[in-house]
């Protein structure tokens, strides 16, 4: 029994394939697509969504769909790399190493990229704690650089990686014109990159190089901003486009983390950001919502059985109006299938599974655990429950009750409204001393249940 999604693979070249593209974000990915290919000045996206929202598929399909076309592509994951001490040199490894993949017979191009890499980084190197010089060059220029590059900074330069910066520093500090001449340098050659990993053909525009930076606003603050000073200062030169998968409002704080609450963290990032496309869904018809299609793959996915479809679809609806209204992502999504996941399939089927509460439970049980305790111990109020649930009115009965809240209204309410006395008859076969027993049957035995019975 599969009770958790498996990632979806999506191979280097892979792109949108049938299937995969789950949200029908093909045609976003052809717009964006034409937008870096007809743009010579160099350009900073941000691909702006919520963590959980699906950027990280998106962009790696994308980043297939460019490669297959000619297009040189990074794809970088800054979370997994913000352990290096410069920023610089984590992402001038990416550019190296993508000359030494892609240009094998033109060992020259990788070797020009990396000299100049290296003694640009070495101008930003700042002194690191006095450990051997060739595992701390080594470790803050990302293995860019060993200590054999630093051989020529100078004769009195002791071993030690501190002293080595500091002099070196010294020696540019009384030297302006020559850290000018060597960002121009790693620049050029940067410039020069996209046509020699893929030349146009006679009359055809230069392919871009793309470079995509995903989790930019899981990074250590400091790290996230130390990337897009890079980008901006050093890394800004025609054909070369950075796309930054992102959470604006997370890297927002970031900003302020860095550089205190009082700063305008939104026109900080504008320093730096060309500009923004929004992962969001347009406006769709009820069961056609990004998350709805999700929902759907999950189920496929988890394999419920065709006798639980029911009780899967009215949980469902509960589910997805609370993650719409809350404006959560397809990580609690994904957490809520779980838990509907170990409930129906531990669950036997004689037992009593009413669809109509289970998803109002799980959804108490990861959003407002205090709630679900009370319905473990039989406390739940209907009170409590509309508040959280906040129903929606039936528009097929006139605006009246929709069938989840006649469920726990028959359930919960004291007294019984007259018109539902005869709503639960379906439960006679079912040995319950009282309608909220059921409630706290459903919250112990099927939502928390952890082996079958």
């Amino acid at each position: 029994m599969r009770v958790y999604p498996k990632p979806l693979e999506i191979g280097d070249e892979e792109g949108f394939s049938t299937g995969k593209d789950l949200f029908g974000k093909s045609e976003l990915a052809k717009g964006m697509s034409n937008l870096v290919a007809m743009v010579e000045d160099p350009l900073v996206i941000a691909f702006d969504g919520q963590w959980g929202s699906g950027k990280t598929t998106f962009l790696k399909m994308w980043a297939g769909e460019l490669r297959k076309s000619g297009h040189p592509v990074i794809f970088f994951d800054a979370f997994e790399n913000d352990y290096v001490e410069d920023a610089f040199a984590a992402l001038a490894r990416e550019i190296v190493e993508l000359a030494e993949n892609q240009a094998p017979a033109k060992s020259q191009v990788a070797q020009t990229i990396k000299e100049k890499a290296t003694h640009l980084g070495a101008l930003l190197f700042r002194g690191t704690a006095k450990v051997g010089m060739k595992v701390a060059v080594r470790a803050a220029t990302a293995g860019l650089a060993s200590s054999d590059d630093f051989k020529d900074i100078g004769e009195d330069i002791g071993k030690e990686v501190e002293d080595a910066a500091q002099a070196y520093m010294e020696q540019l500090l009384d030297q302006p014109r020559k850290q000018k001449e060597i960002a121009e340098s790693f620049r050029t050659a940067l410039e020069n990159l996209p046509s020699l990993l893929a030349p146009p053909a006679e009359g055809e525009k230069q392919k871009p190089l793309i470079f995509i930076i995903d989790e930019l606003d899981r990074c250590k603050p400091h790290f996230a901003l130390a990337l897009l000073e890079r980008i901006k200062h050093f890394m800004a030169v025609p054909n070369v486009h950075f796309v930054l998968g992102v959470h604006l409002t997370h890297l927002q704080s970031s900003v302020r983390y860095a550089y205190g609450n009082d700063i305008n963290a939104a026109a900080y990032l504008q320093k730096f950001i060309s500009l923004t496309i929004l992962n969001i869904e347009g406006a769709e018809e009820r069961r056609q919502t990004d998350l709805h299609k999700y929902a759907d793959h999950l189920a496929r996915t988890l394999a419920f059985s065709n006798n639980r479809e029911r009780q899967l679809e009215a949980s469902v609806e509960t589910i997805i109006r609370l993650i719409q209204r809350e404006q959560m992502s397809y990580r609690t999504l994904e957490r809520a299938f779980t838990v509907l996941a170990l409930a129906i399939g531990m669950t036997s089927e004689n037992r009593l599974q009413l669809g109509a509460i289970m998803g109002g439970l799980v959804m108490m049980k990861l959003l407002r655990p205090d709630l679900f305790k009370k319905a473990k111990q039989g406390s739940l109020k209907l009170e409590e429950v509309r508040e959280f649930l906040r129903f929606s009115p039936d528009e097929d009965r006139g605006g009246g009750m929709g069938w989840e809240e006649q469920w726990w209204t028959y359930l919960l309410a004291d007294p019984l409204p007259e018109e539902l006395r005869e709503f639960g008859k379906s439960l006679v076969s079912y040995s319950f001393r009282s309608r909220p027993d059921v409630v706290k049957h459903t919250a112990n035995y099927v939502i928390d249940r952890l082996s079958p019975a």
